[in-house]
């Protein structure tokens, strides 16, 4: 079974290097974070690096999940990317990196690409759909308390008022994982 992708673009009303230390430091980002209620690096450290393992626990009904991740890529304030250390609770995988770009009007574009495959596999099998598109909501809503948190630091203009409003897409293909193969091509005649 083939894991779910999905890429999920996003407007933060803030400059790359705000950005990017909002969301990778780590006493920093449990200030806003909707996802996490305790993030940290293994050995010590607010920061990540590449090579490092990070220990992330869920918060509210995703308390039960946990997951370490090892940083492949730590590269401020351009991009990072982490995968998960080995399978636990219902991941079997899950890999994700985080691209920065700066824009003429004060903010960044933060490009956040994923794979994800859950287990076992007749889970990921019957749904695997469900958890994509729960993944990709919790995923805005995320980046939309991010977007918030770093709109009040820098004083930007947010379109993010609403306490679970995501920030603004700038493009979204849905995480949707293809549990069969399409039908083969036939050579034109």
């Amino acid at each position: 079974m083939k894991p779910s992708h999905g890429r999920l673009a996003f407007v933060m009303p803030a400059p790359s290097a705000e950005a990017f230390e909002a969301f990778f430091n780590h006493e920093l980002r449990l200030r806003w974070d909707t996802l996490l209620e305790v993030t940290y690096v293994e050995g010590g450290g607010s920061h990540p690096y590449a090579g490092a393992i990070s220990t992330n626990r869920g918060k509210g009904w995703k308390t039960g999940m946990t997951m370490r991740t090892r940083f492949l890529v730590y590269d401020p304030p351009r991009q990072a990317s982490a995968e998960l250390v080995e399978p636990t609770g219902m991941f079997e995988l899950w890999a994700a990196s985080m691209r920065f770009r700066d824009r003429d009007d004060g903010t960044c574009e933060l490009i956040y690409t994923y794979a994800l495959q859950l287990r076992p596999r007749w889970v990921a099998a019957l749904f695997g759909w469900l958890g994509s598109l729960l993944f990709a909501w919790e995923t805005r809503r995320r980046f939309g308390a991010m977007a918030r948190f770093v709109g009040r630091s820098t004083g930007l203009q947010t379109n993010q008022d609403l306490p679970a409003a995501p920030p603004t897409p700038v493009s979204y293909r849905p995480a949707v994982a293809r549990t069969t193969s399409p039908p083969p091509r036939r050579p034109p005649q």
